[in-house]
């Protein structure tokens, strides 16, 4: 008999070819795990773009958006002689500044003209948030001071600032200033020459080279910014320090410091300015020409909503600033009529502003004057009731290689 294997024949299907179905709760968690999968893969590429810090895709994660133009007549008083509330305004304008960023935020922002993306080198430096804000404040405070003096002299009281030092206000990294200086130390004097304000400072030290030894004095106080001379908890410090060579100017010494003068003055009566938590120095000159228009009888503006931008100094020069872009837009945003800018930031403000207010270059206080009065303004009557009776624009020669932009270069370039 030949014996065979012989297979029983079976009326269950094969397993290897067909599985038998899962039970309907465990499809279901199969279809939500993979529709779940699918969700996240769609969505995770949005999330990472709203959540994720723009500075880790790029070193520009701050934005400067426009901020606002606020009246200068409100926040000034004056005590000891009479004051005149103007009809007209003059405005400061700020620039917000946002330190937290979203990629989504930043994507938005490369898209706003009216927005800047910049490096948070360029606000702080090698500096802390908290140090930032401290110096703002002290640029702030001598931007009030410095206004004070130039309303008044411009009145013919002929005021002289007391000036003593140069205050650190950054130190540049790597330097050999770093090693030893701080900020807010007032440098007061190197190699027994006394330094009484900035310029003072800067030709010293260019005068040296490369490896030269010089010694500083500065005034350190336990308050930043407060080592000025009547500053009694200020101690006098000296330190020798070797000097590099200057990255620009070969054979040239280099401390590495970025200094301000500091300037008070006397005054016949008390003017006082508070703008609260506002810093930097880029209201000088709306400080200067409020003060002007508060304290004489008439109309600095004509009347007229005017906003200004740029530092001031004791001459009454009018300096750079940052953010006008932004500050143009916040103007526009104010219903401001005209809108005065250093040459600087003449071209960029035109280019925000495109006819939706009049923008004009400014470079000295006087310039200010005139302008206004071109808008029916009194300063020029003000200026011949305090003896001065020829008041002219400032005018320099077109030069691009003297390091500085005047209002006609800027029209030059405005113009093409």
């Amino acid at each position: 008999m030949n014996t065979e294997d012989q297979i029983e024949p079976s009326n269950s299907k094969d397993e290897d070819s067909k599985a038998s179905p899962l039970p309907k709760k465990k499809r279901r968690a199969v279809y939500a795990v993979i529709t779940l999968g699918i969700v996240l893969l769609i969505i995770a590429p949005a999330l990472f773009i709203f959540f994720a810090p723009a500075s880790w895709v790029s070193d520009e994660s701050y934005i400067l958006s426009p901020g606002s133009a606020n009246s200068t007549a409100q926040a000034i008083i004056v005590d000891g002689t009479e004051t005149y509330p103007p009809e007209g305004e003059i405005a400061y304008t700020t620039v917000s500044i946002k330190r937290e960023v979203t990629l989504w935020e930043w994507i938005r922002a490369k898209q706003d003209k009216t927005k800047q993306l910049i490096s948070p080198s360029v606000i702080d430096g090698n500096r802390t948030v908290s140090e930032t804000r401290k110096v703002t404040q002290f640029q702030m405070d001598q931007s009030q001071s410095t206004a004070v003096l130039v309303a008044l002299n411009f009145l013919g009281y002929e005021i002289v600032p007391e000036v003593d030092g140069a205050f650190v206000i950054r130190l540049v990294e790597g330097s050999p200033a770093q090693k030893s200086l701080q900020l807010g130390d007032l440098i007061v004097d190197v190699n027994g020459e006394k330094v009484q304000n900035s310029e003072d400072l800067g030709n010293l030290i260019q005068q040296k080279e490369p490896g030269d030894a010089v010694e500083i004095t500065f005034l350190r106080s336990p308050s930043a910014f407060g080592g000025s001379g009547a500053d009694e908890n200020a101690s006098s410090l000296t330190e020798t320090i070797i000097l590099a060579e200057h990255p620009e100017k070969q054979g040239v010494g280099f401390l590495g410091v970025v200094i301000e003068t500091p300037v008070r003055a006397d005054v016949p009566f008390e003017i006082t300015i508070d703008v609260g938590n506002v810093r930097g120095p880029s209201a000088g000159l709306a400080f200067s020409l409020s003060i002007l228009d508060v304290i004489t009888d008439g109309e600095l503006t004509g009347g007229l909503r005017i906003a200004t931008t740029g530092t001031i100094d004791r001459y009454g020069y009018v300096g750079p600033v940052g953010g006008v872009p932004q500050k143009t837009e916040a103007a526009i945003q104010s219903g401001i009529d005209l809108f005065l800018v250093p040459p600087d930031e003449y071209v960029s403000a035109l280019e925000i502003a495109k006819e939706r207010m009049d923008i004009r270059c400014v470079q000295t206080f006087t310039d200010a004057i005139l302008i206004l009065s071109e808008y029916g303004g009194n300063g020029i009557d003000i200026a011949e009731q305090a003896g001065e009776s020829n008041l002219e624009f400032s005018e320099r020669p077109i030069d691009e290689d003297d390091g500085i932009y005047t209002c006609a270069e800027a029209e030059l370039l405005k113009n093409g």
